[in-house]
């Protein structure tokens, strides 16, 4: 019998669901892959399986699990009582390190996670205009708060009437949303030039992760920046996931295209929950205690937390980093696509740095959320059950096109151990 069916048994009884995260139940599975322990860009199951992750916790683990450098300065912020809802010397460090990193910011606040970032940049975004209304793109996610919780059911359209991706969201907040499609210009000009004096903020994922991996066209990214300064709204980068993820300034100073705010999460961690917003010194200012606009909480910049993260953004700043980045990223997408067409699968991978899309069936360009839904989702949920046969483990995102990643701690020839497994498990989806 399997240990792993049976957590699941034991867990329903007290968990809800048997999980403590709703997506955590893998649906290529039919249950979560519980995992005894981890290192570096392995981790195993409850019944002694290794796999190579990549899954990376959704991003978190950039540098690996159970990193020597993140385990130290844990292990030195425990020996220090690690004393939560107190400043210390620590926060004023890493703030300073972030501020040193990425483009846009000059000042910062911690958050526990990225769902709290994104909120709290909304209501900045707001107190420093005056304005209440927010525009976003199609299917990018910005977390699991009322404000942007919705959705529209006809895809590609401008200002499609929303609905709420969930039961129990306050009714009426989309009002305060103008909803249009990523990578189009003609829209977001007009939706500049019909309510521009409205918008508080524009907000956007910068690298389209969420739907596998989209880059923003140079001239929408670039008509972005433009427009929004020139209508007074803010510009916000939702870099809870772009963080880090291809050089240490993220994907504004990758993109050339300084935000007004962002917030990062995610890796920014080393693994750790933490998360951060953060922008210019003006509008920062705004939050109490010099300003008006609220935002605290006990656990906000934990010292276990603050320290692994430290840790972490002091290596994603090493000469050596990225290069090892991207010469992992390029040879792991070159070969998922050299065993998709081997095999005949009409599958596509690409990415940039360490995170990567997957997608299947789609023949044109995948340049918007509507384009990445043309996905074969069943097809996704076969090659990840076949990927964790094999000892290759991907989260489901119940088979949409969505991020799967590495960590640092894998290496060149981890990856071809990696594609060695990958090349089976594709071949399994050919066997009639």
């Amino acid at each position: 019998m399997s240990r792993v069916f049976d957590q699941y048994k034991r867990a329903s009884k007290s968990l809800a669901g048997g999980v403590s995260s709703s997506t955590r139940v893998n649906q290529a599975l039919g249950h979560p892959l519980y995992i005894d322990r981890a290192e570096g860009f392995r981790v195993w199951d409850l019944d002694g399986r290794s796999y190579i992750d990549l899954c990376c916790s959704h991003g978190a683990t950039l540098l690996g699990h159970g990193d020597a450098r993140v385990q130290r300065a844990v292990e030195g912020a425990l020996a220090r009582g690690a004393a939560c809802s107190y400043e210390s010397e620590l926060h004023a460090e890493f703030a300073a390190l972030l501020c040193d990193t990425v483009p846009s910011l000059q000042r910062v606040r911690f958050t526990g996670s990225g769902t709290e970032a994104t909120m709290h940049c909304i209501r900045l975004a707001r107190a420093v205009t005056g304005r209440t209304k927010l525009l976003r793109f199609e299917g990018n996610f910005h977390g699991y708060h009322d404000q942007v919780m919705f959705g529209a059911r006809e895809l590609g359209q401008f200002a499609p009437p929303l609905s709420p991706q969930s039961t129990g969201v306050t009714p009426g907040l989309d009002q305060h949303l103008l909803q249009i499609p990523y990578n189009n210009v003609a829209m977001l000009n007009q939706a500049f030039d019909q309510h521009g004096d409205e918008l508080a903020a524009a907000i956007c994922e910068p690298i389209y992760y969420n739907a596998g991996c989209i880059l923003p066209e140079p001239e929408f990214i670039a008509t972005l920046r433009t427009r929004t300064r020139e209508s007074g709204a803010l510009l916000v980068f939702d870099e809870v996931l772009s963080a880090f993820r291809m050089c240490a300034g993220g994907a504004q100073q990758y993109l050339g295209v300084t935000p007004d705010l962002c917030t990062l999460g995610k890796s920014v961690g080393g693994g750790y929950p933490l998360s951060v917003f953060g922008g210019r010194q003006e509008l920062m200012q705004r939050l109490m205690p010099q300003g008006d606009c609220q935002h605290s909480g006990t656990y906000n910049a934990h010292p276990v937390a603050v320290a692994a993260a430290l840790a972490a953004v002091e290596t994603y700043r090493e000469e050596s980093f990225y290069p090892h980045i991207n010469a992992l990223g390029e040879r792991l997408i070159e070969g998922i696509n050299a065993v998709f067409q081997r095999h005949g699968v009409p599958g596509l991978a690409r990415g940039l740095g360490a995170r990567f899309g997957i997608y299947f069936g789609i023949d044109g360009p995948i340049r918007n959320y509507a384009d990445a839904q043309q996905h074969d989702r069943q097809q996704m949920l076969r090659f990840i059950a076949a990927a964790i046969e094999e000892g290759v483990y991907f989260h489901d995102y119940g088979g949409v096109a969505c991020h799967h990643g590495f960590c640092a701690a894998m290496t060149l020839d981890a990856v071809e151990e990696a594609l060695e497994k990958l090349d089976k498990a594709v071949a399994r989806l050919t066997t009639p």
